[in-house]
């Protein structure tokens, strides 16, 4: 008997539906589910509603009360259909919770990943003009912070009602349309400020309607989601859930150790998070098939190392990892690679486009680039997202023709496959040329002392060009070899020619002081680190060993460290 809520046919039913999209799927899957009362949802944190009901876990009719009960809330707070409504309320369930609440009375919501720093959470709403803030008792308001919210009305949905009204008005759960704006969330924020990106109905639903027909493999079925559930791929996965009626595990709490000890006691079939998650899970040190019930492993966002993929697929030597390309503007991952525990795909080749999707590599003219060629990326599809709130100017640059640049650089080979070879920003402009930071960081992650490493460029004044600097993290407790590093990146034809260039590549062991800058959604800010090399290496020279325990360059003059 399958696990699923939903028969087949009422699966197929959702599927035939063409007024079904992101802002309207829980109230036309609750009328069709016949089993309204099975939980589905668990929840590693119990959500309490404003009126004092506490859930730590969710059948269909408690998700629909759960959301009922928080729409009141919204409205005896006089929030109406067009309002912007800031979510920054824990992780786990509560996001996903608000932004159906919030879309059933017209609402916007605009989800805040309770990670990103509250001084930064308020400028973004301040930038970008939203109304309303609302939190759960997380924010310090200290003087800076209230002044950047002193235009917003800021509500605490920690505080309780006591009476619950008896209905909800006749036309609840309002209507939408194709256009309609569902979302507003924002992107990783690794180039600055984040971006906030707009997601409407049917735009954020496309790609997920097949969900129904092909998610459900076998009948025991069962997910454990590890997104931030404030980003859109969290909302994606919980929609998913939803429409299946699918057994999910939402956590709220995304480290390594708490993950893999969730995932060893729910033992799902299919396991969805973001390359650091499971990056995190490797470090844990667990044995050969600890996760012996998976069978899908499900990566978004940017592509995983392909010594990452290889390390986790001996943790599930079952599954299969889905490697996803995608990014918050392009609605959902645009290519797909699909690795085995005896057929790992090849380094930094995200696959070639999903069916919805067509990609194309450009020069900065936009002319069409061939086979083997690295230029921009651009994506066309009916998943791309409207656009920038607020910034008609940043969504005309990032538009070109028909297509979507996502600010990446790779190339296409014979046969149609991708290449991701670099985020734009973080290309390396070092005096032989380009150098692109994410194949080579492949290359050193092959090393079997290495579990990390992160290729950046630094400025070397008094010229325009870049030192490439290898910050290396070793697995615990191994030795990892910088001269071993500073080979593999030497014997690159097109690094070889920097190797009596003072300064030009250099090799940096991490220590137990070191710690990768993140941004809210957990992705590497290299900007962060290219900004404060030069500091950390002049302290080391003066003896600080804690950040980098060893730094070796390829050429440098007598005397010099």
């Amino acid at each position: 008997m399958s696990t699923s809520l939903l028969s087949q046919s009422a699966r197929n039913y959702l599927y035939e539906d063409s007024q079904l999209g992101a802002g309207n799927f829980l109230f036309k899957t609750y009328e069709l589910c016949k089993t309204r009362d099975v939980p589905f949802l668990f929840l590693e944190k119990p959500f309490r509603t404003p009126y004092g009901d506490e859930y730590d876990e969710l059948s269909m009719r408690q998700l629909l009360q759960a959301v009922m009960d928080l729409a009141h809330w919204y409205r005896a707070h006089n929030i109406k259909r067009g309002a912007y409504v800031c979510t920054y309320t824990e992780e786990g369930c509560s996001p996903f919770l608000h932004f159906l609440a919030l879309n059933s009375i017209g609402a916007i919501p605009v989800p805040i990943n309770s990670q990103m720093p509250t001084s930064i959470a308020a400028r973004y709403a301040r930038a970008n003009g939203f109304g309303y803030f609302v939190h759960d008792g997380n924010i310090n308001f200290d003087e800076s912070i209230a002044e950047e919210l002193r235009d917003i009305q800021v509500l605490n949905s920690a505080t309780t009602f006591s009476a619950r009204p008896e209905t909800m008005p006749t036309d609840w759960p309002l209507e939408k349309a194709e256009d309609d704006t569902v979302m507003i969330c924002h992107s990783s924020g690794t180039t600055g400020i984040p971006k906030a990106v707009i997601f409407s109905h049917t735009q954020f639903f496309n790609g997920k309607r097949e969900r129904l027909r092909n998610f459900i493999e076998t009948d025991n079925e069962r997910m454990l989601t590890a997104f931030p559930q404030s980003h859109s791929a969290g909302i994606s996965y919980l929609m998913t859930a939803t429409m299946l009626g699918l057994p999910t595990r939402i956590l709220s709490t995304l480290t390594g150790s708490t993950v893999a000890a969730q995932i060893q006691a729910f033992q799902p079939t299919v396991l969805v998070a973001f390359p650091q998650t499971y990056l995190s899970l490797i470090s844990q040190g667990l044995p050969s098939g600890a996760f012996g019930t998976v069978r899908r492993m499900i990566n978004t966002g940017d592509s995983a190392h392909e010594a990452h993929i290889s390390q986790l697929l001996a943790l599930a030597p079952d599954a299969r990892f889905f490697d996803g390309f995608g990014a918050s503007e392009l609605g959902m991952s645009c290519f797909w690679k699909v690795s085995a525990a005896n057929a790992v795909t090849s380094r930094r080749c995200v696959g070639q486009p999903a069916p919805y999707a067509s990609a194309r590599v450009l020069d900065a003219l936009g002319n069409e680039l061939p086979a083997g060629e690295t230029g921009y990326l651009a994506i066309k599809s009916p998943t791309v997202t409207p656009g920038y709130y607020n910034a008609p100017h940043l969504t005309e640059m990032c538009r070109l023709g028909q297509h979507w640049l996502t600010g990446d650089v790779g190339y296409f080979d014979p046969e149609g496959n991708f290449y991701h070879q670099d985020r734009a920003v973080d290309v390396i402009a070092t005096a032989a040329g380009p150098a692109y930071s994410l194949p080579l960081e492949e290359l050193i992650q092959q090393l079997p002392a290495v579990h990390d490493a992160h290729v950046i460029g630094v400025g070397r004044l008094p010229t325009r060009e870049h030192s490439l600097i290898a910050l290396v993290v070793p697995h615990a407790g191994a030795n990892a070899d910088p001269q071993a590093v500073l080979e593999i990146l030497l014997q690159q034809p097109a690094l070889a020619v920097l190797r009596g260039r003072g300064y030009a590549i250099g090799v940096c062991l991490a220590g137990a002081g070191f710690k990768a800058p993140t941004g809210a959604t957990g992705k590497v800010l290299k900007r962060a680190l290219r900004e404060t090399f030069w500091d950390t290496y002049r302290a080391y020279c003066h003896g600080e060993r804690e950040v980098f325990t060893s730094v070796l360059w390829n050429h440098a003059p007598t005397g010099a460290r």
